[in-house]
């Protein structure tokens, strides 16, 4: 009886040592695993985007002025043809046509309008084309002087008056210079393909006078007349 309690005991701590070993090789297994899943070729990395360079000199320019919805389109007037008949002296004769060509809106004849506003302290002549509007945005004042071509095509001219120390929009680096002169005042002048963009200042106001020309000399050249126009009160 004693001999078989003896091999029944064996054979338990057999079974033991077995169980041992057997947990130890799955718990390997198991941690091996678990470092191959999530090694560094498994998870990806994560990058900062890096921001700009303090140096950077970061832009932010006026955007296209749209006319607000009470705004009235008014498109260019065309002068219509004249026709001139001449009389006829011999019944086979045919008559001849006169046609007057149809003058441009922006040819030097075009007449001008004046506006001077004296909350803001300016006046200004512009293109009697253009239509006139007069609203608020965050930094002020907005004076705009439309002209539509179409319903996709405008080349609008706007006034931006802002309180002393607030511009209408965003330059890191606006030095104003006497080599352009606005009303006698000194000004920054900024241009690029499609707009032309001039800042200058009074004893309490800060002016953007902006003109959308999309590289077309004519409206260039009326950007000019309209800068040279105007006036600080």
């Amino acid at each position: 009886m004693e001999t078989k309690n003896s091999t029944y005991l064996i054979l338990s701590i057999v079974l033991l040592i077995l169980s041992i070993f057997g947990g130890y090789f799955l718990f390997q297994n198991f941690k091996n695993t678990t470092k191959t899943s999530y090694n560094s070729t498994t998870v990806p990395k994560i990058e900062l985007i890096p921001t700009d360079s303090p140096e950077t000199e970061q832009i932010t320019a006026i955007p296209t002025i749209e006319s607000s919805s009470s705004a009235k389109i008014t498109s260019l007037p065309a002068t219509s043809s004249t026709t001139k008949i001449s009389p006829t002296k011999i019944p086979t004769k045919i008559p001849t046509k006169t046609i007057t060509p149809t003058k441009s809106a922006t040819s030097s004849s075009t007449s001008l309008k004046d506006y001077s506003n004296s909350a803001d302290g300016f006046s200004v002549s512009y293109s009697s084309f253009r239509a006139f509007t007069q609203d608020t945005e965050t930094s002020g004042n907005r004076y705009t002087f439309s002209y539509f071509v179409s319903k996709n095509e405008s080349y609008n001219f706007a006034i931006h008056v802002s309180p002393s120390g607030s511009w209408a929009w965003t330059h890191s680096n606006r030095q104003f210079s006497t080599g352009f002169t606005v009303s006698d005042q000194p000004t920054f002048r900024y241009d690029i393909a499609t707009q032309t963009i001039v800042d200058l200042q009074s004893s309490d106001k800060n002016y953007t006078i902006q003109c959308v020309h999309n590289g077309k000399e004519s409206l260039k050249a009326e950007c000019e007349a309209f800068l040279a126009s105007f006036k600080l009160l």
